[in-house]
């Protein structure tokens, strides 16, 4: 088995696993992945992730065109190349959206301040809304590539970065989790975020930055 082979079937896998997690619905999220030679390979537009086949996926070049694969590309793929040529150390890309996280930047709520200890590494970072599949997304993230591994697009989903598409996953699905939390807190009653001491002794515990 090739590295193409194996990063299609690892794409078809972890798109299955956003679906099951109940991190996409229905067409929704997209993938994509670096390959060598300044192409990616990207998951195609109005596919459901829990359906996807090989043939399915899409190879593109640093322009955006298709050169390998039937059908569009994500209509997200700006996005994706504006990452990818801001971040040389992101190998791969998910683009989801989470329903609890989603859900809390509708009434205002602030996920990029961590309440949570595990919420420190996940370096969450949140963009202000923009339309989705047009330019003013990428723009609306690039500023924040420099700090943050996660994401959170107002009132329209969540990005994830990793070194694989396994990696950008778990980032993902720790992210909701911890939107889960914060939701079913919000409805127990007022709760505070860690304080600046707390967060300066995990960041010295756990070598975090």
């Amino acid at each position: 088995m090739n590295d193409i082979e194996t990063f299609r079937k690892q794409m078809i896998l972890v798109g299955y696993r956003l679906y099951k997690r109940g991190l996409v619905g229905g067409s929704t999220g997209n993938l994509s992945l670096r390959l060598r030679g300044g192409k990616f390979l990207v998951t195609p537009s109005r596919k459901n992730k829990a359906f996807l086949q090989e043939k399915d996926l899409i190879i593109v070049n640093i322009d955006g065109k298709v050169v390998e694969g039937n059908g569009h590309p994500t209509s997200e793929l700006p996005m994706h190349i504006s990452i990818y040529q801001r971040c040389p150390e992101v190998n791969a890309i998910v683009h989801a959206h989470p329903p609890f996280t989603v859900a809390l930047t509708l009434v205002g709520f602030r996920l990029d301040y961590p309440y949570l200890p595990e919420a420190i590494p996940l370096k969450i970072g949140m963009a202000t809304y923009s339309t989705p599949g047009t330019k003013e997304v990428p723009s609306s993230i690039l500023g924040l590539l420099v700090k943050h591994k996660v994401i959170v697009l107002e009132r329209h989903g969540a990005v994830s970065l990793g070194k694989d598409l396994f990696e950008a996953f778990d980032l993902m699905d720790e992210l909701e989790h911890i939107a889960r939390i914060y939701w079913a807190a919000r409805c127990l009653g007022p709760f505070t975020p860690l304080t600046l001491d707390q967060i300066k002794r995990f960041k010295e515990v756990w070598h975090e930055d």
